[in-house]
Order: C-alpha cells, then structure tokens, then sequence
C-alpha cells in the first residue's frame, strides 16, 4: 500500500479544526477533487464517537476520471481523530486518518495520513504521481476553510 503523511500549522483552535476534518458532509465545499460528499444513514454517537457512512465522489477533469466510493467513518471528540476507510469502487483498501493537536490554544497542528491501494494498477500507477501534491493541497484548502468559517482565529496575535 502507498503512504502519504502530511503535516501543517493552523491558526485555528484545537476544537475548530476538529470540527473542520470531522464536518464530512461538508468535504465537498471545500476540498479539492472532491466533487460530492453526503453522510447515509444514521450517525451513531457514543462517547464523543461518532460513526457513519460517508458517500463521497472524486474527479480529475484532466484525466477524465470521475470516481466514487463509500467510506465508514469514526470522529472521534476525545482524541480529536477522524479515520476513514474504504474497499468501494476503485479502492482495494483505503485508511486517511485526521489527527489534530492544540499547539498554544489558539494554534494547532493537522495531520493527514493515508494508506492506500486501488484495485487497478493503472489508476494506482496516476494517483501515485499526484497524491503527495494532492494532499499537501488538501491541507491548504483545510486551512482556507477555517479562514472563512472562524475569520478571527485568522488574526495575528498582538
């Protein structure tokens, strides 16, 4: 399986940017490729863990490429972790975990991390020229985000 790790510092607090990488239904609006997001089904809550099925679709218009996938998801309010996994569609097997951490209170550190593999050689051989980018831009859109929902998190601090 290939694997990509990516790291950024947020002007965000720990419970914004946690809101921001567990909000899935919301992946859409502000994700790159990410053309459809939409939760199925219940949400079951236990705990701080919430666990649902995530419907999600992906296009690259340059290559034509327009793919979707069903993921189960666990946000996790205590850890301030969101993982999701798939075997649908394209994907043989698929783990992106969201971890966030509060760096001062009004900081913190989001990482992303996914495992993957899809079922066609071809379409792994194409993912795996762009996802350090794609990821890396992934993390840019997630801090645009929290600009535009939390636009005093954004300031400096005097």
């Amino acid at each position: 399986m290939a694997h990509i790790s990516v790291k950024r510092t947020v002007a965000l607090t720990l419970h914004q940017a946690f809101a921001i990488a567990a909000d899935v239904a919301s992946y859409k609006e502000f994700l790159p490729l990410c053309t459809r997001s939409a939760i199925r089904g219940a949400v079951e809550e236990q705990g701080g863990i919430r666990r649902f099925v995530a419907d999600l679709q992906v296009a690259v218009n340059k290559l034509g490429l327009r793919e979707s996938f069903t993921s189960k998801v666990e946000a996790d309010e205590n850890a301030k972790t969101v993982v999701a996994t798939s075997q649908d569609g394209p994907i043989k097997n698929l783990r992106a975990l969201w971890m966030i951490k509060s760096l001062d209170g009004a900081r913190s550190e989001v990482s992303i991390t996914i495992d993957y593999e899809f079922k066609s050689r071809i379409l792994q051989f194409a993912a795996s020229s762009m996802m350090n980018h794609a990821v890396a831009r992934v993390l840019e859109c997630f801090e645009a985000r929290g600009a535009t929902l939390y636009p005093m998190s954004a300031l400096p601090n005097i």
